[in-house]
């Protein structure tokens, strides 16, 4: 089962003066599976100038009869700069299997070290973590987790009416297929609502907005 990481909409930044205070905004999410809560994704964003960082944590446990029978952490942190990826580093504990991902852009590649292996991929490849609407119309990007560049084609879904847990919400729903299956739903001002996703027990992992 892999934890699915759920994508928000970046601050806009309006700068009052040489010394203007970052602009921050926290975002949380409940993970569900099978409609109970095995975890929590949490996003932070920090927009400083023409940088944005975006932290993100995410914590899973699945129980069965009491007992642990899965757990999964991440921690992961982005860099854009004038609307560029700039940076990406992510620790994974995959019930016990540990991962490192550090990735850093130049002016002609995104370079990738994960498992101590390094890879180049385009320019034009981001984290799939599509924390902002900037995946709508690419197909580079890399696993947040293991580094590894995927491919994924993104089919515009079009409006639907959803129920959240702040109510009926108008929702945008895209369809992500190929290195990674899943689909998101953002709000009318691009904000994340919902993602949604198989696990590799076929059990339904929803992540939902808290607020």
């Amino acid at each position: 089962m892999k934890a699915a990481l759920l994508s928000i909409l970046a601050l806009g930044f309006a700068s009052t003066g040489l010394h203007a205070e970052p602009q921050t905004q926290r975002m949380s999410f409940a993970i569900m599976r099978n409609g109970v809560q095995i975890g929590q994704h949490d996003i932070n964003l920090s927009t400083e100038g023409a940088t944005t960082t975006v932290d993100f944590r995410t914590q899973i446990e699945v129980k069965v009869m009491f007992i642990n029978a899965y757990s999964f952490s991440y921690v992961g942190r982005e860099t854009w700069t004038d609307n560029s990826f700039a940076s990406f580093r992510s620790q994974t504990n995959d019930n016990g299997t540990m991962l490192a991902v550090n990735a850093s852009a130049s002016s002609d590649k995104v370079s990738i070290v994960a498992d101590g292996k390094r890879i180049d991929a385009p320019k034009v490849t981001i984290p799939a973590s599509f924390w902002n609407l900037d995946f709508v119309g690419r197909t580079e990007f890399f696993n947040t987790e293991t580094g590894q560049p995927i491919k994924i084609n993104i089919t515009d879904m079009g409006n639907e009416q959803i129920s959240t847990r702040m109510g009926q919400k108008l929702a945008h729903h895209y369809r992500l297929r190929g290195g990674l299956d899943r689909d998101l739903w953002f709000d009318q001002n691009g904000a994340p609502l919902r993602y949604q996703l198989r696990g590799s027990d076929n059990s339904v992992i929803t992540s939902e907005a808290l607020q």
